[in-house]
């Protein structure tokens, strides 16, 4: 009896949330007569072609499947492996997967095959093996993509000092939240919270709190963060050395 061939392929998929980060888009996989395989949910995606990047190819998976256009925002920090029996092949999936933004389109009419779902409402025992992983990994890891942010700028004519802050966090409604303080050192600070349907939506925001800021002569005096939002935070640190006001030392 002849052995059927191997092969390893490498997929990615996408994680596209929206309502606050709060729903996730699942789709089906069709495939007859593989077990485990036909009729479960999963992150919409598929195989990486010769000469593409990761980064391409899911944008282009999502599009052609799905006709929406996704912006990848940071791979997720796991690769699942699975094997499938088929019926003249034996084949390894490695699957990584992005977060992704919904940045256009509308969703085809594709029946009952793609629909979104509450996280907390997934039944992950229908999904395909790797979802759970990456689905927690965006939900249950916002706190790693945290920024906090506090300004000074003195007021000459007032001879007191001022302050602003800024910190990224979930809250209630949107895992994608902006807190905002301010106010006079030593006084009663005011505050105000601000929720976004998506991350990029929420570093766009945050960039140009932070550029009006040190227009109006504050300086960073403490800033913390990385994860997720690492590249919005490189981008507030050349902004400010730029302008001289970075003094986080």
């Amino acid at each position: 009896m002849t052995e059927k061939p191997r092969r390893v392929i490498t997929v990615v998929c996408a994680c596209i949330r929206r309502h606050g980060g709060r729903e996730v888009l699942l789709s089906v996989r069709r495939a007859p007569g593989v077990a485990g395989l036909d009729g479960k949910w999963e992150l919409p995606g598929g195989k990486i072609e010769f000469g593409e990047t990761p980064e391409e190819a899911v944008v282009r998976e999502i599009h052609e499947e799905i006709g929406v256009r996704v912006a990848p925002l940071r791979l997720l920090p796991y690769l699942h492996t699975n094997c499938w029996e088929y019926e003249h092949v034996s084949q390894q999936v490695v699957l990584a997967c992005f977060e992704c933004d919904l940045i256009g389109g509308e969703l085809r009419t594709l029946g009952d095959d793609v629909r979104w779902f509450a996280i907390s409402e997934i039944d992950f025992s229908s999904t395909l093996p790797g979802t759970r992983e990456f689905v927690q990994l965006v939900a249950n890891n916002e706190l790693l993509g945290n920024i906090y942010i506090r300004f000074e700028h003195v007021d000459v004519e007032a001879r007191r000092l001022k302050q602003f802050c800024l910190s990224t966090h979930p809250t209630f409604f949107s895992s994608f939240g902006l807190v905002k303080y301010w106010g006079r050192v030593g006084q009663a600070a005011r505050s105000g919270i601000e929720e976004f349907g998506s991350a990029r939506a929420l570093d766009a925001r945050l960039l140009a709190i932070v550029k009006r800021r040190l227009a109006h002569g504050y300086r960073i005096v403490e800033l913390q963060g990385p994860a997720r939002q690492y590249e919005v935070l490189q981008e507030i640190v050349n902004l400010a050395q730029a302008r001289g006001r970075l003094d986080t030392s």
